[in-house]
């Protein structure tokens, strides 16, 4: 797991997973509440609950530490932090997608197991 964001798209073979494309919506809320929100799927099938245990305080991630773009703007002020939040999972078409399902489980366990904040603050 190198955390590199490598796109791969649904193929035809694995037509039974492809047709299990799950687009994920995330978002960037700062202090002051202002939104800034992002998307990409997996492959296979997950759910908010599959996530949640390996979440900082069952809610919030930092989108490095498992290999997708920060939405946090370039220009910061006082507002601003690490974390971001999911906000849905539902199927969509096969389409480009960084991961499988698993892979993303994966990914965030290892980020809770190793530390949201390690070497980040």
């Amino acid at each position: 797991m190198d955390g590199t964001w490598k796109p791969r798209l649904a193929s035809a073979r694995k037509s039974r997973e492809a047709s299990k494309t799950q687009k994920i919506t995330y978002l960037y809320r700062d202090a002051g509440n202002y939104k800034f929100w992002g998307e990409f799927c997996v492959f296979g099938q997950l759910s908010l609950d599959d996530l949640r245990p390996h979440l900082f305080d069952c809610e919030f991630f930092v989108p490095e530490k498992i290999g997708i773009p920060s939405l946090v703007p370039e220009s910061q002020n006082d507002d601003d932090h690490l974390l971001h939040e999911f906000y849905s999972i539902e199927p969509t078409e096969p389409a480009l997608c960084p991961f499988a399902a698993d892979d993303l489980i994966e990914r965030i366990r290892a980020a809770n197991a190793s530390g949201w904040f390690s070497g980040m603050i």
